[in-house]
């Protein structure tokens, strides 16, 4: 499992499946890592792509208070992960 993958099921996890499906989000770690590798992209950027994600393959309510904990803290934690790579 890589780092993107574990922060994913961590952190936003926003279907609640990352204990039984570990790798239900691998398909969105290939654009994070594009998102993460692109030297003007946004923290902001991270955010609306889980926010789009959320919304249009999951259908679910993005403005939900718990969604939106959950965004800010995945976006935080790839993008800590961002810097500290670049380092």
């Amino acid at each position: 499992m890589n780092t993107i993958q574990k922060i994913l099921n961590r952190d936003w996890d926003p279907i609640e499946v990352a204990e039984v499906l570990n790798d239900e989000y691998d398909a969105y770690c290939a654009p994070i890592t594009e998102i993460l590798d692109d030297t003007k992209a946004t923290p902001q950027q991270l955010s609306n792509y889980l926010e789009e994600v959320e919304r249009e393959q999951m259908s679910l309510n993005t403005y939900s208070e718990q969604n939106k904990r959950r965004r800010a803290t995945t976006t935080q934690s790839l993008w800590t992960l961002h810097i500290s790579a670049g380092s």
